[in-house]
């Protein structure tokens, strides 16, 4: 017990010592400045430890460096990550905006055609594409909407394009709430047709080539058709090489554009014209039913 009071009564005077020692050198150093005994010894002292001071530096500061580069290449790591991934979101947005962006012109597309005076004697029901068949010799496509919305067999569809609208193909299969559209590049598709302002007329034949065009067969020699015309339906039946002609389209509802004309032998009293459909039939997704069966 007399040993640990003496351990704890010498511990107190070493520091009372080191502390009043300590003030003094403060109480030296604040009256003689940088001079006198205190500042010899400061400055003593400070030329002793500054060379090992200085090799002290030179040899940590490429650690120090290393250090600074590999936290400055994490975080240039990190904010890379960062924007590729705000320009992936960004990407995404402006493709979800470019799609929605489409539907629109085509919605507005079909719109235009709607007010338009082709089909003003006729009512039109606009539908959705809920399902597509594109393998030749069958094109088709599936509807959403059917006889409980009043559309019957044959009745003409119409599909977008820059100038409205344009003939895709008629009803072949109706159920309450669906309907199956035959396009008119299928195979057993037919349609009357004609040249806008002009007197040609003839059928209108999916290309046997099966690339999505279309044959103007049983045109006279004598008509006069040039590349660039538009092409209508006529409105009337024919017969040719097809003769499933069922449905009577209404006059001039657009449907492609003259892309070439066949003139054939000095025999034969007729020639084939080559038509481009306005309407991209591979990107079908709003179309309008025209119900000429109504009323």
């Amino acid at each position: 017990m007399l040993l640990g009071n003496n351990r704890l009564i010498r511990r107190r005077v070493i520091v009372g010592l080191l502390l009043a020692a300590s003030l003094t050198l403060l109480t030296l150093s604040f009256r003689e400045g940088n001079g006198g005994v205190i500042g010899g010894i400061q400055r003593t002292a400070l030329a002793i430890t500054a060379p090992v001071s200085g090799v002290v530096h030179r040899v940590t500061q490429p650690f120090v460096d290393g250090w600074n580069w590999t936290t400055g290449l994490v975080d240039a790591r990190q904010e890379n990550t960062r924007l590729k991934e705000q320009l992936r979101e960004l990407g995404a947005r402006e493709v979800q905006t470019q799609g929605l962006q489409d539907q629109v012109t085509k919605l507005q597309e079909l719109l235009d055609y709607q007010q338009s005076n082709v089909t003003s004697d006729y009512e039109q029901v606009g539908a959705a594409v809920i399902g597509q068949t594109s393998n030749p010799p069958r094109q088709t496509i599936m509807v959403n909407v059917g006889s409980g919305d009043g559309v019957s067999l044959n009745d003409p569809v119409i599909g977008p394009y820059k100038d409205g609208g344009g003939l895709i193909g008629r009803v072949v299969q109706v159920t309450p709430s669906a309907a199956l559209v035959r396009l008119i590049t299928d195979q057993d598709s037919g349609v009357t047709a004609g040249i806008l302002g002009g007197s040609a007329k003839g059928v209108l034949l999916p290309s046997d080539a099966g690339d999505g065009l279309l044959s103007m067969e049983n045109v006279k020699q004598e008509d006069v058709v040039n590349q660039g015309d538009t092409v209508i339906t006529s409105g009337y039946t024919s017969g040719g090489r097809n003769n499933n002609l069922q449905s009577l389209f209404p006059r001039g509802i657009p449907v492609g554009r003259v892309s070439s004309v066949s003139q054939t032998d000095v025999g034969d009293p007729t020639k084939v014209i080559q038509v481009t459909p306005f309407v991209d039939l591979g990107d079908l997704t709003d179309v309008l039913v025209v119900k000429v069966k109504a009323g």
